[in-house]
């Protein structure tokens, strides 16, 4: 992180003024995965919080009894996705692996919010300061070309050689923009951790990287159809 954006943290004042507890209920997110929302952290321009859409994830496991079920009896509830995407985040990033920085938003912890318990991250931002674009939004508007594809190839490639398990490869999970120390590239913003109960990518390199190199091919040809697709109906 940039400690220039971050408040001194020699007094009590300034340390819950960075882990809580933050009021968001005045806060409109940022962006809306899945089951989180991404809030803007109100006294740190570096970061931002994720926050647990609680009702998405009734929604999600109502749908599912037998995950319901068995859910009920882990201690960290709703909130196991944050020790997943903190246990990677420590694995990749001290084992040694070659790649000089591994392309994840980095994590800071935790903060009591108004709002749940929220996941501190590193905010990727775009040359204005504002929240970066995703892949996803850059194929949208037509951006995917040569030269985007040969950084997502060396940026799977990265993240293979880091040995970082992904459970979820899609575009809307990679940021192209700046770090907060103000380095450009591809990061990785979500998506990642191991989920299955026999971790079988987390135990083996080769075949995780198998398994992100597939799953990269099927993203890319995912979205050169949709392109296609987009560019025939504007014909």
């Amino acid at each position: 992180m940039n400690s220039a954006d971050l408040p001194s943290c020699s007094n009590a004042v300034s340390f819950q003024s960075i882990f809580g507890p933050l009021n968001l209920d005045a806060e409109f997110p940022l962006a809306v995965g899945g089951d989180r929302h991404i809030f803007q952290h109100p006294n740190a321009p570096s970061l931002l919080v994720k926050v647990m859409d609680m009702k998405a994830r009734a929604r999600y496991l109502q749908a599912r009894p037998f995950k319901r079920w068995y859910k009920q009896y882990q201690r960290e509830s709703a909130y196991r996705v944050y020790l997943n995407e903190i246990t990677e985040y420590v694995n990749t990033t001290t084992r040694p692996s070659g790649v000089w920085q591994v392309p994840l938003a980095r994590i800071l912890g935790v903060a009591q919010t108004s709002l749940g318990l929220g996941l501190l991250v590193e905010k990727i931002t775009d040359d204005a300061g504002g929240i970066a674009p995703t892949v996803a939004s850059l194929a949208r508007q037509g951006r995917l070309d040569q030269a985007l594809r040969a950084r997502l190839d060396e940026f799977f490639e990265d993240l293979a050689d880091a040995h970082v398990v992904l459970h979820d490869v899609s575009p809307s999970n990679i940021a192209y923009g700046r770090n907060a120390d103000g380095k450009p590239g591809l990061y990785l913003i979500d998506g990642f951790g191991s989920l299955p109960l026999i971790p079988l990518y987390a135990w083996s390199r080769r075949l995780n990287r198998r398994r992100v190199r597939q799953k990269y091919a099927e993203m890319l040809a995912s979205m050169e159809r949709r392109a296609r697709e987009a560019a025939d109906r504007s014909a």
